[in-house]
């Protein structure tokens, strides 16, 4: 579900995941750290300086400090990216990391030293990307999927409002805070922190009038309220450039 990179590149420069000296850095460089979110440093993360125009890419890995050093990079536009595969309750999440402002998401030439810091970000826009699709997003998506042989639809019109209550930690151990929102009724919910959710839904038609409707986390057993679990949403991680690291279906159904 994720947009690529071309697969197959390869490094082509000098690469260290040792750590980056603290001041300026060197010319012809790029250095900086991972944190998560609570401002800890992550080890292991991926790290890309991509070339805008060339092909190639420096690969490396932040060590246990969350640190990482690109040395030896010829003076042309580059982008960072940075990727975090973390696990949750026995599956495997992929998150882009974001960047502190929405200037680091721009090329920059190396020539005379660069930093590129990354923080892991539950939700919220990546800047660049498509805000109408869940890869503009570093939270999850909930997919608004109505029930099979009802005898009545929604239209392009109708929206759902859905509640969800967190159940347990989230994905980074910390604990989530009750969400609101509204999405069109074909379409999804979007930029959701992963998590396991109670969920309830109300049916709110094109003339306002709203009504409570059943859910359920598939097509069957459907109640006023269920619980939903994300799933990744796909194999591949480093070299996506967008967000949507899980998706959790709801179903839904009038009463």
């Amino acid at each position: 579900m994720h947009k690529l990179i071309p697969a197959g590149l390869l490094a082509l420069f000098t690469v260290s995941a040792a750590l980056a000296a603290p001041g300026k850095p060197a010319p012809g460089s790029v250095q900086g750290q991972a944190l998560d979110t609570t401002g800890k440093p992550l080890s292991g993360v991926q790290i890309w300086i991509k070339p805008v125009v060339t092909t190639g890419v420096a690969e490396t890995l932040t060590d246990d400090q969350g640190r990482y050093q690109v040395t030896g990079l010829p003076p042309v536009g580059y982008r960072s990216y940075a990727w975090l595969q973390t696990p949750y309750q026995g599956k495997t999440f992929c998150y882009r990391l974001a960047q502190p402002s929405t200037a680091d998401y721009n090329a920059f030439n190396p020539a005379s030293g660069q930093v590129r810091n990354f923080r892991w970000q539950l939700s919220g826009r990546i800047p660049g990307e498509e805000p109408y699709s869940d890869l503009g997003y570093f939270g999850g998506s909930l997919p608004l999927m109505a029930a099979f042989g009802q005898d009545r639809w929604a239209t392009q019109d109708d929206e759902i409002e859905v509640q969800l209550t967190p159940v347990g930690p989230l994905i980074d151990g910390s604990a989530g805070k009750p969400i609101t929102k509204t999405a069109p009724a074909r379409g999804m919910v979007l930029d959701v922190p992963i998590g396991t959710y109670r969920v309830r839904a109300t049916f709110i038609s094109a003339n306002g009038k709203r009504e409570a409707v059943q859910v359920s986390g598939f097509d069957g057993d459907y109640a006023s309220e269920a619980t939903v679990k994300f799933r990744p949403s796909g194999d591949i991680c480093k070299g996506t450039t967008g967000g949507a690291p899980g998706r959790a279906y709801v179903y839904w159904k009038f009463q």
